[in-house]
């Protein structure tokens, strides 16, 4: 998310906010007429339904990416993915990044590869490699 779309985001909330007290106060004056508590009963809100996810986009048995803390000996996470059709490779030296990244996925994102390096940037350890072949798997595939 943008800091513009998390900014205005934020906005939408605080105007929420004061909406939301706006309704207490009016539920309190209503009370001060009546000369006691009047029991309202709190509207649906349209954070309380539940959306179904689509089935393409994600599904509902999603790999485990055997995801851990770095060990001795071990720098940072090389994680490959592709989103869209283009394939990518980051190196992350926090395992939350590395999560928010794996929860992310969906029908336009997927994780091919987690690998954990050492301090000469070596494969130390293969903790996930996906089922479907990677473009440098495929002969004659360009990069």
């Amino acid at each position: 998310m943008s800091d513009a779309q998390q900014l205005r985001l934020n906005q939408l909330l605080l105007e929420r906010e004061a909406q939301f007290v706006r309704v207490y106060d009016l539920e309190q004056a209503a009370a001060r007429i009546l000369g006691e508590p009047y029991p309202f009963s709190r509207p649906p809100l349209p954070s309380d339904l539940r959306r179904k996810t689509k089935a393409s986009s994600r599904s509902s048995a999603s790999p485990r990416h055997g995801l851990r803390p770095l060990e001795e000996g071990e720098t940072m996470f090389r994680v490959t993915y592709r989103h869209f059709e283009r394939e990518f490779i980051e190196e992350h030296d926090t395992l939350p990044a590395l999560r928010t990244l794996c929860a992310a996925q969906g029908a336009r994102l997927v994780i091919l590869r987690i690998e954990t390096l050492g301090p000469d940037d070596a494969v130390k350890a293969l903790l996930y490699a996906s089922p479907e072949p990677q473009k440098s798997d495929v002969p004659g595939a360009v990069d």
